[in-house]
């Protein structure tokens, strides 16, 4: 493994376990560096501050569930996009779980709007490329949302039925558009 792949992977790691007692306004670059047993230039060699720790972890994280499958505009609206919105969920709700604690969930929200936006300018539809940030936080926020609540309230549901409570949502909401 790389070296600098490694520097990351242990400052991460060790900045999730910090977290897990600590606010990250708290944490200092000097206590990160000292028990990830590395040097405060490997720190700066791979970030600029702990927000980009973070934005690492996310990015990885979200690398390993989502791959580019935003670049396919029928993703969004497929059950294939919710399913792998729990399980990123459910995947990762340690982490979630120290970020909400912390209120740290905005980091991972802009983080997400982020990536998701990225691919919303190959979108042959001109309107969601003019309004991408609406259609994100309309399609993908919701979504989002959900499934941080789920993770706050101590995964109450299991991912199956999550999934059939959102697709409840989906024909509610059909239905209700059809009617009026």
């Amino acid at each position: 493994m790389n070296k600098s792949i490694k520097t990351k992977k242990q400052v991460s790691k060790t900045l999730i376990k910090l977290l897990n007692y600590k606010p990250l306004d708290l944490i200092t670059i000097k206590e990160l560096t000292e028990k990830a047993n590395v040097s405060r230039t490997a720190f700066y060699n791979n970030f600029h501050t702990l927000e980009d720790v973070l934005k690492y972890i996310y990015q990885n994280a979200h690398k390993q569930v989502f791959k580019d499958k935003y670049s396919h505009l029928s993703y969004v609206y497929s059950d294939e996009h919710i399913k792998d919105m729990i399980h990123f969920f459910d995947k990762n709700s340690k982490l979630l779980l120290v970020l909400i604690k912390w209120n740290l969930i905005e980091f991972i929200a802009k983080y997400n709007t982020e990536i998701v936006l990225s691919y919303t300018q190959h979108y042959k539809n001109k309107f969601i490329r003019e309004h991408a940030f609406y259609f994100i936080s309309y399609y993908h926020g919701s979504l989002f949302n959900i499934c941080t609540y789920w993770v706050a309230s101590g995964k109450q549901e299991s991912s199956d039925t999550l999934f059939k409570m959102i697709k409840e949502f989906e024909k509610i909401k059909f239905v209700y558009n059809q009617k009026g």
